[in-house]
């Protein structure tokens, strides 16, 4: 998951109320006609009169913009009277591009949402529809669904959206490395500090990373405060209950700091394709990456597993919880069509679909059964079992809380690492943003 647009509130606050005084639904019937053909969904009152609906993704890609294309072809062929059209852009054009379009008349009628604040946003805004009788109706499907999933995307006890696709992040780390040095897996901080130590007298880098992004060292931080905050005082800053006062904050900070001489040199001018590149091609022994990004790990000539982030013994967070988030689709309020819309996502959310796009992209599927000896390979299974057996996800600092905390936040953490900000400095900008956010509301 990419940093969330900055200033995005304010945008989609101001493109929202031009979105209301003119907004109205955008598709119109084709004019083609075909017989219906039976559906292999259970949703009821599907078109009987051929019409379109469009689902934009985040996927303008590789395996996975080839997987939703051939997805929405072959639900189109077995339902004649719906015709699903994919758009795509990358994932910064489409945090931009999904803003606007929700915000006028052009919005698409099911679209790729990233959970929790993220969602939260456009549910606040009136542009997502509210799936909650669909998911209970229909409990043969929804039960196939990990419950746990569809928290990140229910508020006021009502579920805006259907989690595809379930994460989390890991310490990578080539074994081969770990061998030939003769170092164990570190289990906790003071273990990760020594191996680290070790690995800089190599010439081997010791954590690979790629920050010219921000949202990079965001991750790092959000799994350090929930390593270091007190658990209810994290919960009710990020809702902005809070102020962001707890000393924690500045420590979670200074142990991101004991990690900057073991990063990449430079990082802040780094790639995340660089980061990642340096991992598998041998030059760097640990990457800090998402379960779901596996598939540019495989292709490494080495032996590589993973370990979770070290607890940080003495601390006063949750040692337990695995950072991380689903993702997946809404519908927008404005559809013409919500039923046919639901009837599609029923669809690729089935076991057999689901399956395929674990076969076809590696991406850990969110659907029971989906993950299996046939779809996935051992690696594969190991990780969903590891993101099963979490005791809560723990979602990125950049859907937990308002986007103008995050966005002061992440950049203050790039400038601290870079030297330029101590982390008492970082803290307080935040809680100068935090007021002013509070404020105008």
């Amino acid at each position: 998951m990419k940093k969330i647009l900055k200033g995005f509130s304010v945008i989609v606050t101001i493109m929202l109320v031009m979105g209301l005084l003119g907004a109205c639904g955008k598709k119109t019937d084709t004019s083609q006609t075909s017989d219906t053909s039976e559906s292999n969904t259970d949703t009821k009152d599907v078109a009987s009169e051929p019409i379109e609906i469009e689902m934009f993704t985040r996927f303008a890609d590789g395996a996975s913009k080839d997987f939703f294309d051939k997805v929405a072809a072959d639900y189109t062929s077995k339902n004649p009277n719906v015709k699903v059209v994919v758009t795509s852009a990358d994932n910064e054009n489409y945090k931009q591009e999904i803003n606007v379009r929700l915000a006028s008349n052009d919005a698409p009628d099911i679209y790729f949402a990233w959970s929790a604040v993220y969602a939260k946003n456009f549910v606040d805004g009136g542009r997502a529809l509210d799936l909650t009788s669909y998911i209970n109706d229909d409990k043969e499907w929804s039960d196939k669904i990990m419950t746990s999933q569809f928290g990140p995307y229910t508020f006021n006890n009502n579920i805006y959206g259907i989690p595809i696709i379930m994460d989390g992040k890991t310490f990578y780390y080539n074994k081969d490395i770990f061998n030939e040095l003769g170092l164990e897996v570190p289990e906790n901080w003071d273990e990760f500090m020594t191996v680290l130590d070790t690995l800089s007298k190599t010439d081997y880098i010791p954590i690979s990373l790629g920050n010219i992004d921000d949202w990079a060292t965001g991750h790092y931080i959000t799994t350090l405060n929930q390593r270091v905050v007190p658990a209810d005082v994290l919960q009710k800053d990020y809702n902005l209950d809070g102020d962001f006062s707890d000393a924690a904050y500045v420590e979670a900070l200074e142990y991101l700091n004991q990690l900057v001489p073991y990063f990449t040199p430079e990082f802040n001018s780094v790639s995340y394709d660089t980061g990642i590149n340096d991992f598998i091609t041998g030059k760097a022994a640990i990457y800090y990456e998402q379960f779901n990004q596996v598939q540019y790990i495989e292709p490494a000539e080495f032996e590589w597993s993973w370990f979770d982030f070290p607890d940080i013994e003495g601390a006063k967070g949750d040692q337990n919880a695995l950072t991380g988030a689903p993702q997946g689709f809404m519908v927008s309020a404005e559809t013409k069509y919500p039923e046919e819309c639901v009837a599609f996502l029923k669809y690729l959310t089935t076991p057999e679909v689901a399956g395929q796009m674990v076969k076809d992209t590696m991406m850990i599927s969110t659907v029971d059964g989906a993950i299996n000896e046939t779809t996935a390979n051992e690696n594969l299974i190991k990780i969903a079992d590891t993101i099963k057996q979490a005791s809560s996800i723990n979602v990125w600092l950049d859907n937990s809380t308002d986007s103008e905390v995050v966005s002061i936040y992440l950049s203050g953490i790039q400038a601290m690492v870079g030297g330029s900000k101590t982390p008492q400095e970082v803290m307080a900008d935040v809680q100068k943003m935090v007021q002013t956010v509070k404020n105008s509301k």
